[in-house]
């Protein structure tokens, strides 16, 4: 919060200051292929078309040039639009989905959905010395996300929030949005757009979004730079998240371990400490797949910079990080971009002209801070980048397979230190981009095959696409952090920003906090379970899983084990992360536009098919979740529920609320225990579908490779798999077509599709057309076979797929059971059969109240739906009391017992005979 007050001065001197009027009156206009040109009265209004839904627009005043380069966008305008209009009052770029009007008294711009205006520009960007500001008119009842990290919302409207990179520790309110280390001047809008702007010195920024005026965006900066900001259009989030990825660039695939479990504190002192702790991990029966080491890796906060092992507390690390590997477990160390006085890199650095520079001299910016003296390096200087790069590579040849980049805001950075782009007021919110993009392309020209991990704390537009893998920062561990940690995680998404998340259990144990609290930890578990990156962290000393009591270590250990079982889910959603943009954790309204649920801050998606509601208040008994339209199941229970309603579970250690989708494909690994992702195979798959008759056509791509390749998506060497589903009354069809393969692809999966909500047992089961044998005691399920379970309406069918070709599973049923969506087709009547399960030699004892007078006869069905047993009852009256005996001998298995009467209406009831 350092600048906090410093931002308030400047914003307070803007608002007084006397702004021009943009580029003026009209005058006139040139067309250059993407380019519209228009001449005003005090200048040039610049439009880009870069395809037909991204626009840049540009005021330039008289006599100044226009920004020819950016930090931030990578795509080359390339729509040369064909459909111009000039009125007396506006010109017209009318575009597919879209149209561009420029008014012309004065200059300004205007998106527009035919009629109707999303964003209009009310005057363009203005600078009056070292100050620009621009405004927009919107419309007061649109839900706004994105912005980086914020820890508020998630809808930003009637909100102001700064952008400049800071570092808060031991947040856990939010009014500590104002200070975020993780800043991205782009938002998206409910009206369907998104607007980035874009400038080559950024400054100090701040918007404000409905904020003073409801029908007004503001956004202020102290800057001397160039200015810009882009229109994106889109019919959906998904459409203008495309588009801005498109535009900034899009996340490469991580290292499929890095969806594993990270395992960090501050920290590990020494060899023996870190080992233990892996090795405790592993034969106690937990997941693991890295080790993060913070800064006693290379002696202590006293030494910063020294990119090297401290050989007296670490003297076998090359042998260490070789062991660990052996077990699937890689090595992460932290990185600082400062160097202490006391490091012996400093004089080096120092000599090589490394540092930030006092401001009108050659000398070294030093400064005290918390761990002494440092200076900060210059990573804008080509020089600073390849003698850091070449500490990178000489920990690699190692072994180090990751990298924890922290306190690249820079935390510590003086508004007068001098680089080599510039000033830190005017460029600081590079620095964490600038650093990125220096690992992420060294690595990739001296390790071109590998993918990168790089643990991040900050970053600006355009970070995703140096493959960034950010958390939250240095959260207080309080409930009140954990509950900041969704809203994070939302607008970050919608930043473009896809792995943003937070140290699980908090980091920082405050003084009036006990250092063990295992509901809270238990709890940030299970959310961070169902987060892109799952890692535990913190200062307290009992940060590991396995220190645990019970019921929370048995707990713990079973969510961690479920992250592995989802692999083949969350790793096909960090693939649709890389091709399309869209995020692995999405609020609320991202498929559904609506205010109320832009405003959920508790909840949120995890990719399409599961919702999320974690545990955010200790010693919660029940928690209100809001299911959006559709029909939705309890993950764990498949109990079902219909959305467009609060529903409120109760709530127990075991787990928290997850419901999947109705329609949904979710694949998980078959097996219930992988020791790191190393020895994660797709080789046997367990499919969950939710198939439900109000969504009759469903699908889901799952995605697979060799989980190292970085080139995997370029050069093709991966598989897509489809998932698809076709429901009616009487018919359920299940797909699995692999549409994509590679040479290591598998030729043959072992497959366990789980169809849910099946409320009345299958009719029959084919598999390609083929007879499929259908067992109802789990004794007799093998390979080969479905087995239908009563109690969980569920039918499981395993059998061996050639994946080059496609298999169909045809399932056909009760149509009438899943119209009604109940065994009893008699609203008033009462049917009870038992004992059920019962024995052929034990009669069926038969209870019911007569609904309606009348013929009525009992009958009984085997799973091919043949009669196989039928009792006239003969004439029953009204509210009689029925009490029959059914004799069953030489029936076994499942069947339907039906009270039927003459006008075909019925109530049934599946019976087991063992």
């Amino acid at each position: 919060m350092k600048y906090k007050y410093f931002f308030v001065l400047i914003f307070c001197l803007q608002s007084i200051a006397s702004f021009g009027q943009g580029a003026g009156d009209f005058i006139s206009y040139q067309k250059l292929q993407q380019t519209l040109l228009i001449r005003g009265s005090r200048g040039n209004l610049k439009i880009t078309t870069f395809t037909r839904d991204i626009f840049r627009i540009e005021t330039i005043p008289s006599g100044k040039t226009a920004l020819n380069s950016s930090y931030t966008v990578v795509l080359l305008p390339s729509y040369v639009p064909d459909n111009i209009i000039e009125t007396k009052t506006a010109i017209l770029i009318n575009l597919e989905k879209c149209t561009l009007e420029i008014n012309k008294f004065p200059l300004s711009v205007a998106l527009k959905d035919g009629n109707e205006i999303k964003i209009k520009e009310v005057k363009g960007f203005q600078q009056v010395r070292d100050s620009v500001n621009i405004g927009f008119e919107i419309n007061p009842k649109d839900v706004y996300h994105g912005a980086g990290s914020r820890p508020f919302g998630p809808d930003l409207n009637r909100k102001a929030f700064d952008f400049y990179n800071t570092w808060e520790f031991a947040y856990y309110d939010q009014a500590t949005g104002l200070a975020q280390s993780f800043n991205v001047p782009f938002l998206v809008s409910s009206h369907k757009y998104g607007i980035l702007f874009d400038s080559n010195m950024p400054g100090a920024m701040r918007v404000y979004v409905g904020a003073t005026d409801s029908t007004r965006m503001t956004v202020e900066s102290q800057s001397a730079g160039k200015w810009v900001y882009y229109l994106i259009n889109g019919d959906t989030n998904d459409e203008i998240l495309e588009n801005y990825t498109l535009l900034t660039g899009r996340q490469p695939l991580p290292p499929r371990w890095a969806l594993g479990y990270i395992q960090s504190k501050f920290g590990y002192k020494n060899e023996s400490e870190a080992t233990v702790a892996v090795t405790k991990l592993q034969s106690e029966g937990f997941p693991l797949d890295a080790l993060a080491l913070d800064l006693y890796w290379y002696g202590d906060e006293t030494t910063m910079g020294n990119f090297d092992w401290d050989a007296q507390k670490w003297p076998n690390s090359t042998d260490m990080i070789g062991k660990l590997k052996a077990k699937g477990v890689k090595t992460i160390l932290i990185t600082d971009p400062y160097i202490t006085t006391k490091s012996f890199n400093f004089r080096v650095a120092e000599s090589l002209s490394l540092f930030a520079k006092k401001p009108g001299t050659n000398s070294t910016y030093t400064q005290d801070i918390w761990n002494g003296t440092v200076g900060l390096l210059d990573i804008f200087k080509p020089a600073t980048q390849n003698w850091l790069w070449q500490q990178y590579k000489r920990l690699a040849a190692q072994g180090v397979a990751g990298w924890w980049t922290d306190k690249i805001e820079p935390d510590y950075d003086p508004m007068d230190a001098l680089y080599a782009l510039g000033t830190a007021s005017q460029i600081h919110n590079f620095y964490p981009l600038f650093w990125s993009k220096n690992i992420f392309d060294q690595h990739q020209r001296d390790f071109p095959n590998d993918r990168l991990f790089n643990l991040t704390r900050s970053g600006w537009a355009g970070s995703q696409r140096y493959g960034v893998l950010p958390w939250s920062g240095d959260v207080a561990r309080y409930w009140a952090g954990l509950r900041l940690q969704i809203p994070i995680i939302i607008q970050a998404g919608m930043s473009g920003i896809g792995y943003m998340h937070s140290d699980v259990g908090g980091f920082a144990t405050m003084s009036d906090k006990t250092e063990k609290d295992e509901e809270l930890d238990l709890r940030w578990f299970q959310f961070g379970t169902f987060t892109p990156v799952l890692r535990s962290h913190g200062q307290r000393s009992n940060v590991e899983p396995f220190n645990l009591s019970e019921p929370f270590y048995s707990t713990v250990k079973k969510y961690l084990n479920i992250r592995y079982q989802l692999l083949p889910y969350i790793y096909s959603l960090s693939w649709k992360n890389s091709v399309s943009g869209r995020p692995i954790c999405m609020p609320m309204d991202y498929f559904t536009n609506s205010r109320a649920l832009g405003n959920i801050n508790d909840q949120y998606f995890f990719g399409e098919n599961l919702l999320i509601a974690p545990v955010l208040l200790h010693g919660m008994p029940s928690r209100k979740v809001v299911l959006p339209p559709g029909k939705w199941f309890d993950f764990w229970n498949n109990a079902p529920f219909n959305g467009n309603a609060n529903i409120f579970p109760n709530l127990t250690v075991n787990d928290i609320p997850v419901y999947a989708k109705a329609g949904s494909f979710i694949p998980m690994s078959a097996s219930t225990s992988i020791k790191s992702t190393d020895y994660y195979t797709s080789d046997s798959l367990s499919v969950k579908f939710f198939q439900d008759i109000s969504v009759p056509v469903s699908a889901f791509t799952m995605y697979h490779d060799d989980g190292k390749d970085r080139n995997s998506l370029a050069n093709g060497k991966h598989e897509l798999i489809d998932f698809n589903g076709y429901v009616s009354e009487d018919t359920i069809q299940i797909t699995v077509q692999r549409r994509k393969n590679y040479a290591q692809s598998l030729t043959i999966r072992n497959m366990l599709l789980e169809v849910e909500n099946l409320t009345s047992p299958p009719l029959s089961v084919t598999l390609n057309g083929k007879p499929f044998p259908v067992v109802y005691l789990s004794a007799d399920f093998k390979n080969g076979s479905a087995f239908y379970d009563h109690l969980a309406k569920q039918l499981k069918i395993r059998y061996d797929w050639d994946c080059k070709a496609q298999s169909t599973i045809t399932i056909l049923r009760d149509g009438l059971s899943v119209v009604t969506g109940i065994e009893s087709r008699f609203d008033e009547n009462t049917l009870m059969v038992y004992p059920n399960p019962s024995q052929p030699q034990t009669p069926l004892t038969v209870k019911a109240t007569i609904p309606y007078s009348g013929d009525y006869t009992l009958e009984i069905f085997n799973s091919s739906g043949r009669n196989v047993l039928q009792q006239p009852l003969g004439m029953q009256s009204q509210g009689a009391l029925l009490n029959s005996k059914v004799d069953v001998t030489n029936l076994h298995g499942l069947y339907i017992l039906k009270l039927k009467n003459a006008e075909g209406k019925f109530s049934a009831k599946s019976i087991i005979i063992e």
